[in-house]
Parts: structure tokens; sequence; C-alpha cells
């Protein structure tokens, strides 16, 4: 007798059915939220979310009156002008739990991209009542024939039921539904403000025997978060929601979603995934043009677009920008493909600062701060809207995904004080983020619809939107550096004129006091002057402290990385001693080996042991050394300095780590005997080349070749000037830099990147560099070799 096989199908309960719906609406907000995404999937222009919610009378202990909801009579309308429904559709489709209609026809017949896809949207009727009825007319229907369908919820608690014995109600019925309307909301409705409806077709939804007690605040939640689900008035699609409470007949109306008129700044990107190109178009709405054009105008006139005054003065203007030069990074073809998967999308978003800042220096436009802030409170924050609805959380009240706040407390610098140095906060700011389930498929909602999966394609995505709200960064910072820069000036011209108008007064005094130095002692004579010098130098110390406090905090975090490794000197000599001792250790351990193990394998493993902890400790003994030496006194005090004999010790400082890695360094001294005065801090020029040696060797890394891995320094004397030219023959400028090549010097720019893009420079090397030698009256030029990278730096002479 052979085994007969049998197939036997899963039967699925009822109440698993529920369960499985009941996990997409945790709360009543999302599944009215769900009940106008279907609005919208239907074609519908006009949507209304009614709640009838009367009112129970009681008393509590102490006799005083209060309400709450009266939830056996409370009733919820979702009413839309949508296409309705047929027979075939309510019995096929709206009446099978999980269809996939949606994902194979994404596309409504005005071509909207469906919203929904899962098939569970109807569970949303149950997460708010137990009973649901519905009134639906096709605009197919050429008879007014329309359906009337009923179904209680309650069928799926019932444990001992399978899912195919749940049963609606469904009548096919002639159909007026503007009638029905009005039967259904009374006489008392008011009407007007909805009289250019047109219901020539659509669905109505009667929800009654409500779950919850829907008390004013609770409603006034549900309009709030429909004002940033639905489709922002900036998309221009023609869906409007009308919210009523008819217990509360003078609030609410109409939906208004997000739309700015009062900005600084507009920034609409769209992104071509397959061209890896975005394409930029910029409003600036922040200066005051005339104030800007009669004081500022000539600071603009010889700078290029888009920074020249003729395009600030147009304030719109448009560019395109490749991928690789958002991200300062050159991608492989394998991160080529990852970037293409994320897929276009578009992102517009407003900067909107909220205080009036003409006291900064700079020719601002007036503002109203209290409305600006009202105005992102609803509606601030960066905002993901997939196929036009909101996917939350994003951009939601204490919500930085993208991280802003993180990033602007990293860099407080003002937005004009340095190029490339400012960043956005998260509170300045409204954006947009469109994407569709067609074009982004590889961003995936989580199985709760809490959010994106976050998988390597939405870290790359956060990537581009990030590079795109520094390009903003980066034009706000160009166009008001040189506003900055020349106020600068003007301030140093007044302090200059000030302290030599004391100096005048002074010298006055003296000479007047010197007419009576005759009748005084010589210690009267020297209290007085005293006291002139101090009231002076007071006066011009009290003019320079503002000045000095803008840098205090940047000075406080580097000294206090100067106190710690100086704290541990002790202990990092001690951890270098104790290190000697591995020498000790080897003769001992084979002191102790036999002869005849000598040609074993773990012999020669002990004898490879040693040799890799010998290098380990004369690596930290170097840079032990080294950190110990950069941070000494004498190199933290100004002096006359001679490069020959500093380019000398920075030899033999990095001698070892040059023999490690086949480096030469290779020092043209073209200055000899011949005395120059030059004072500088021995510590900034460290600073300097060792920044630059670091990206030489992370260069050297790099190239794709093996050959000989050489760095060059000549230095040399010409008009009062000390030259050095600093070379290598590594990669070379990252290609992604070579339109813009002083771009290196911004702060928090870099082109080391992980496999997905991820930053993992500092991106401060280069602009502590430029910094450093600014500070010391010098000037830093990027040259163009035939290989490799190299650098021009002057320092002016001392006379």
């Amino acid at each position: 007798m052979t085994n007969q096989t049998i197939k036997i199908p899963f039967k699925v309960s009822a109440r698993a059915g529920k369960l499985l719906g009941r996990e997409n609406f945790s709360n009543p907000e999302g599944a009215i939220t769900e009940l106008v995404k279907n609005s919208y999937d239907a074609d519908a222009e006009n949507c209304l979310v009614i709640f009838d919610i009367p009112l129970i009378e009681k008393k509590d202990e102490n006799g005083d009156i209060y309400y709450v909801p009266d939830k056996e009579k409370s009733l919820m309308f979702i009413i839309d002008n949508g296409e309705g429904m047929e027979q075939k559709i309510v019995e096929d489709y709206w009446m099978q739990i999980g269809t996939g209609n949606k994902e194979q026809g994404h596309l409504s017949d005005k071509a909207r991209v469906k919203t929904g896809a899962k098939g569970i949207g109807r569970f949303a009727l149950d997460r708010l009542g137990s009973e649901t009825e519905m009134w639906t007319l096709s605009k197919k229907s050429k008879d007014k024939q329309g359906l009337y369908w009923k179904m209680n919820w309650g069928q799926f608690d019932d444990l001992h039921k399978l899912i195919s014995e749940i049963e609606a109600d469904l009548i096919v019925m002639p159909l007026n539904l503007e009638s029905t309307i009005k039967e259904l909301l009374g006489p008392d409705f008011n009407y007007s403000e909805i009289k250019n409806y047109e219901f020539d077709h659509g669905t109505i939804l009667k929800i009654s025997h409500l779950k919850d007690e829907w008390y004013t605040d609770d409603i006034a939640n549900v309009f709030s978060s429909l004002e940033t689900l639905i489709p922002p008035r900036e998309l221009n699609i023609p869906f409007q929601v009308y919210f009523k409470h008819i217990q509360a007949p003078k609030g609410y109306g109409i939906v208004n979603t997000a739309f700015f008129n009062d900005f600084d700044y507009k920034i609409y990107a769209q992104y071509n995934a397959n061209e890896l190109m975005i394409n930029f178009t910029i409003e600036r709405n922040e200066l005051d043009l005339k104030l800007l054009h009669k004081k500022y105008g000539h600071l603009y006139e010889k700078l290029s677009f888009p920074f020249d005054l003729k395009t600030i003065e147009k304030k719109t203007f448009q560019y395109s920008k490749s991928i690789e030069k958002i991200l300062y990074w050159n991608i492989n073809e394998a991160q080529r493909k990852a970037i293409r998967g994320i897929g276009d999308f578009q992102f517009s978003f407003n900067y909107i600062k909220l205080a009036n800042s003409r006291k900064e220096g700079y020719p601002y436009k007036d503002i109203i701060p209290k409305e600006r802030r009202a105005t992102l409170e609803r509606f601030g924050g960066i905002k993901i809207y997939r196929d036009s609805f909101r996917v939350r959380p994003y951009g939601d009240p204490q919500n930085d995904w993208l991280g802003l706040g993180f990033r602007a407390a990293k860099s407080p610098a003002g937005a004009g004080q340095r190029i490339g140095d400012w960043r956005v906060n998260n509170e300045s700011v409204a954006g947009i983020i469109s994407i569709s389930r067609k074009y982004n498929p590889s961003l995936v909602d989580k199985s709760d619809r809490g959010g994106l999966q976050e998988n390597e394609t939405f870290e790359l995505f956060k990537t581009i939107i990030t590079g795109i709200i520094h390009e903003f960064e980066m034009d706000r910072s160009r166009i008001l550096n040189p506003i900055y820069l020349f106020n600068k000036q003007e301030a140093e011209k007044r302090k200059e004129t000030e302290i030599q108008k004391k100096a005048e007064e002074l010298a006055f005094k003296i000479i007047e006091e010197r007419k009576s130095a005759k009748e005084q002692n010589e210690k009267d004579q020297k209290e007085t002057y005293e006291g002139f010098f101090k009231e002076s130098f007071r006066t011009i110390i009290e003019s320079e402290k503002n000045e000095e406090n803008k840098e205090i905090v940047q000075v406080r975090s580097l000294a206090s990385l100067g106190l710690i490794v100086s704290s541990f000197s002790h202990e990092l000599k001690e951890v270098c001693n104790n290190a000697s001792e591995i020498d000790t250790l080897e003769k001992n351990v084979f002191s102790l080996i036999p002869k005849e193990k000598y040609s074993t394998v773990e012999y020669e493993d002990t004898i490879d042991i040693f040799e890799l902890l010998k290098e380990d400790k004369e690596k930290v003994k170097h840079w032990v050394d080294y950190t110990l030496t950069a941070i000494r006194k004498d190199k933290r005090t100004r002096g006359r300095l001679n490069f020959g004999a500093f380019f000398k010790q920075l030899g033999v400082s990095w001698e070892r780590i040059f023999k490690r890695k086949d480096i030469s360094l290779i020092v043209n001294d073209n200055v000899g005997d011949t005395f120059y005065d030059f004072r500088a801090f021995e510590m900034d020029m460290t600073t300097i080349f060792s920044n630059l040696i670091n990206n030489s060797i992370e260069s050297f890394e790099q190239r794709t070749y093996v050959d000989e891995r050489n760095i060059s320094i000549e230095f040399g004397l010409t008009n009062n000037k000390i030259e050095i030219i600093y070379s290598d023959n590594g990669k070379g400028l990252d290609k992604a830099l070579f339109d813009n090549k002083e771009d290196i010097f911004l702060p928090f720019t870099t082109s080391k990147k992980d496999r997905n893009g991820n930053e993992i420079g500092t991106g401060l090397g280069m602009y502590l560099v430029k910094s450093v030698i600014e500070d010391n009256n010098g000037n830093i030029e990027i040259l163009e070799p035939s290989v490799g990278f190299a650098v021009k730096i002057t320092f002016i002479l001392h006379k």
C-alpha cells in the first residue's frame, strides 16, 4: 500500500484577520488618515471629515458640572467625490483582505500614484467604530444606481468563525449623493461652506458605535495632523480636505497645508538618479537690496555668477551640479549603482530665521518673528512625502532626523564669518522631500508604517539631502562673507582712529602735567603717568574683549586637548619606559628554549611576535615623543624661526613613519646663511606641515599604481617674503574639487569617504592649515603640478 499525499489548505480565523489589520492602525488619527488617503486614491477633489460628538452632562463629587462624549450616539463621516465603486469592485476588491490591485494599477485615472498597497486599509473603519455604513456611486454608473453596504465589525471577534464566514450586507439602489449627505448631516449643518463641491459620484462612510471618546483636544489633534499629512499646497494637487466638528460649528473648515511666502531662502532641488546630477533653483530673499546696493554694492562688482550684483538683484537663479561635487566623493562603479538605486526625488526647503539680526552688520530685511515662529511650529522641519502623503515621523517636532542641530553645534560660527563654516539649525528650516513607490522602490516602509527602513539606501539618501542643504549654507556664507570682511576692516579703521585719538589725548595730558612737574616730586610724577597709561590701555582692552570672546570657545577646546596631553605626560613617558622591557623579556624567553627547537614553526612564530611587539613599541615611542615635543612650552612661544632648522627637525620627527611607509622627504634650502627675520610660534608651523604630510600619506595609500613616494619642500627668499613650495607625487587633488580648488580649505570639507559615502576624515586639516597661515600674515596658493599635489606658502618677513 502506497502512502497518499493529501493537500490541506490553511484556515485563517476571523480574529487573526482583524489583528493583521489592527496592528497597522495603532491610533485613531492614523485610521482617519488612511481613509482620507483612500479618497485621494479614488481621484477625489474634495474630502469631508465630519465629527458628530454629542456630550453628556455629568457632576463630579463636588457637584460641579462637566461634560463627556456620548460614545453610543457619536458618529463620524468620511465623504468624498471620488470615482465611487461598482458592485464588482466592492465584491472582488473591497471585500478581499490583502488585495494587490493598487500595486498592479498604481496610477489612478488622474495619474495620481495610489498610496495604499497592502489591501488592509478598510480595517481603519474597524479601528474607529464597531459599525460602518457606506453609500457609493460610481462615475461609470449611467442610471444612477448606487450601492449601500453595511458592516458589523464585531463579527471578527467571534473566536469560532473563519474569515470566509464573515459577511457584510450589500444593496443595489438608486442613489443621489447630495440628498443622502443632507439627510445624514441634518438641516442644522452649514452647507454654504461646501456649496461649490460636486457630488455627482463618490462615497459616503458613516462610522457609528465609536471605540474612542473624542474630546475637543483629540479632534483638534486630528485637524493638526491632517494639516501636515495631506499633500502640501506647493505640489499643486487638486485635493482639498474640509474638516468640521458639528458641536463646534464656528471652528475648523478647510484644512490648510504648508505654504511659505515669508522666507529668507527658498531652495528647490531635483535629483536625477540616472545622470547623477542635481538641478537647483535658489531664491534669495534675505537682504534689503536697496541698502545692499547703496552700502555694499562695490563688493560684488567683480564676483562671478551667482555671487555677482546682477544675480543678487535678480534674486532667483538656476544651476546644475554633479553628485560627486555635492558630496566631494570620487564614485566607483558599485557606489554609482547604489546612488542610482535611490531613484529620482525632489526636495524643496525654506530657510526662515526667527530674529531680526541687523545688529550683526548685514543689510537684512526686517521680519516679524512672532508670525514666523507660529508658521514653523505648525509646518517646520524637513518632512518626507511619499506619493503626496506624509511619512511620519520625519519632520515632527523634536525629530531632527538629519542631525542638523548636531551639525550646527559643531560649527557655531556666524554665516559670513568664514566661508563654508556656518551650519543651519533644525528650528529655522521647513522642507518637503517628495518620493514615490514607483521611482524610489528601495526606500521601503517599515512594516508598522512608522517611517522608512533604515537600510544602506536610506543612509545614502540622507547623505545627499544633507549635501543639498550644504549647498544653501555655502551660498549664504559666500553672499555674506564680503560684507563681514568689509565691516571688519572698517571696524579696525575705527579702532585705529580711536587709539590714535586716545594717544593724542594722553600726549596732551602728559605735556600739560609736565608744565607743573617742577612743583611735584619724582614719585608723584610716576604715579600720575601710570594713571594715564592704565586708563588708556583699559579702554583699548575693553574694546577688543568682545572680538576675543567670539573665538574663545574654539580656543578653549584646542587648549583643553593640549592640557590633557600635558597632564598625562608622566604616564605616557612611563608607558614608553615599560615598553622597553620587551627586549629583556625576549632574552629571557629565548634563554629557556632548547637549541633543538630553533628550527620549529613555534620558534619562528615566537620570533615574529617579538618583532611585532618591538615595532609597535617604537611606534608608541615615536608618537609619544612627537606629541610631547609638539606641546613643549618653547614651541608655544613666538620667536624668530629658522626654517632650515625647523624642516631638519620635522624630518627627524617623521623619520620612522617615512621609513615604514617607504616615503622620501627631500628638503631644498635656497636660503643658506642669508639672514632673515621671521617670527612665529613653532607649534603653528608644526600644525601646517603635519597636516600637509598626513594628507600626503593618505594620498600615497590611495594610489592605484606602484611608484616612489616623494615629499618635497623647497624654500627661498624673494621680495621680503619667504616662499615655500610643498609637493608630493601622490594621487593629487580629488577630481570632485577640480572646479573649486579653494573648497579644500573650507571647514568640514573632506574627500575621505568609506564605501557608503560616509565622511571618515574630519574635514578640518586644510582649514587649519589656511587659518594658521593667515594668522601669521601669510598666504597659501594651490598649484597645478602634472603629477601629485602642490601648494605655495608665502610669509611676509619683518623689516
